[in-house]
């Protein structure tokens, strides 16, 4: 069962049918909404402001989201991502082992490639693709890019209701 965590009178909110790993982490004034899913040693940590996980968004493993973060419907967050301070809007995906800082805005169904670095303030176009370090605009969006923005939301959907149906712990917890 994933860790919630109060601190003070702020406590962790999860809407119904949120798949949330058994080692994520959420602490504070986080809020999850239906059909999200937090997936392994992603912490959402909302102690010095709040976090908002929008309908449908992945929060892939090991990501971590710190606070005054707005992330809205059909988001990916891949594997190993940073985000904090920031706003990511609908559709979006943030390839692994990317970093957006405080004060920026990723557009509707924009893509930052992975690895890249969104500094702080920057403004990500909508259906663009932005990469490097510092990240910068590259192009419009399209080809395998824009199809994997069009269905990795739904792909995550499904797996985490395949999760909620079919994960179990085996006996024991660990092979020996």
């Amino acid at each position: 069962m994933a860790l919630l965590i109060a601190l003070g009178e702020k406590a962790p909110r999860v809407a119904e049918g949120v798949y949330l790993a058994p080692n994520a982490v959420l602490i504070g004034d986080v809020e999850v909404a239906a059909g999200a899913s937090i997936w392994f040693g992603a912490v959402l940590r909302a102690d010095m402001g709040p976090i908002r996980i929008g309908p449908g968004t992945a929060v892939e493993d090991n990501s971590v989201v710190h606070a005054n973060t707005e992330i809205g419907a059909n988001v990916i967050l891949g594997h190993s991502v940073v985000v904090e301070g920031c706003v990511i809007e609908e559709g979006a995906v943030i390839g692994s082992r990317s970093v957006v800082l405080m004060g920026a805005r990723i557009g509707r169904r924009a893509m930052v490639a992975a690895g890249s670095v969104v500094t702080e303030g920057m403004a990500v176009p909508p259906e663009t693709l932005v990469a490097g370090a510092p990240a910068q605009v590259k192009k419009p969006l399209g080809g395998s890019s824009r199809d994997w923005v069009e269905r990795a939301a739904r792909d995550y959907q499904e797996l985490g209701r395949r999760y909620l149906r079919e994960a179990r712990p085996l006996p024991g917890g660990r092979a020996d």
